[in-house]
């Protein structure tokens, strides 16, 4: 093997040996940082029952879609919100409906689910929505954290809702 040979030998022995050093590492912090979280209280609540989002371009808190609870110590938090959505479409212009969390009476911009057409051609439209968020650190005390649901159209609505909390041992 000749000079160039060996030089591109071991440049990649070297690239080979640093990879896998690398996805040790991943590896390793992704297991340390899994092993430190370990779950203390959920809290549970669902609804069948239809909810019209009505009136339209307003902020809309979702019925039975809230839970208050306490952290007798500093915790992490763990929310999902899941329900089926219907949305009926407009041929020129956005019909859908937004989804947020409020915690402790303040919605939050982020996690946001969109779900529905822009300039849509069906007569309904049938979406499973799902909305989780992860709060690290949170502070002893009672919390309140709820759904809210923001549409463009009066008669889009949502069903099957669930809303979990999950508090996690810092």
């Amino acid at each position: 093997m000749g000079k160039g040979g060996s030089i591109l030998g071991i440049i990649a022995i070297l690239l080979g040996a640093g990879g896998l050093g690398f996805g040790f590492i991943t590896w390793n912090i992704q297991n340390s940082m899994q092993a430190n979280l370990t779950a203390q209280d959920i809290w549970f609540q669902y609804d069948e029952d239809p909810f019209t989002v009505n009136p339209a371009y307003a902020y809309l808190h979702v019925p039975n879609m809230s839970i208050v609870f306490d952290l007798p110590t500093p915790a992490s938090i763990h929310i999902l919100f899941m329900c089926s959505a219907v949305v009926y479409p407009e041929p020129t212009e956005y019909a859908g409906i937004s989804f947020y969390f409020s915690v402790n009476g303040i919605r939050l911009l982020e996690p946001r689910v969109d779900v529905g057409p822009y300039e849509g051609t069906s007569t309904i439209e049938y979406s499973s929505v799902a909305l989780q968020h992860f709060i690290p650190s949170v502070s002893p005390g009672t919390h309140n954290i709820s759904v809210m649901v923001y549409s463009a159209e009066t008669i889009n609505f949502i069903r099957l809702c669930s809303l979990t909390i999950q508090s996690l041992a810092d």
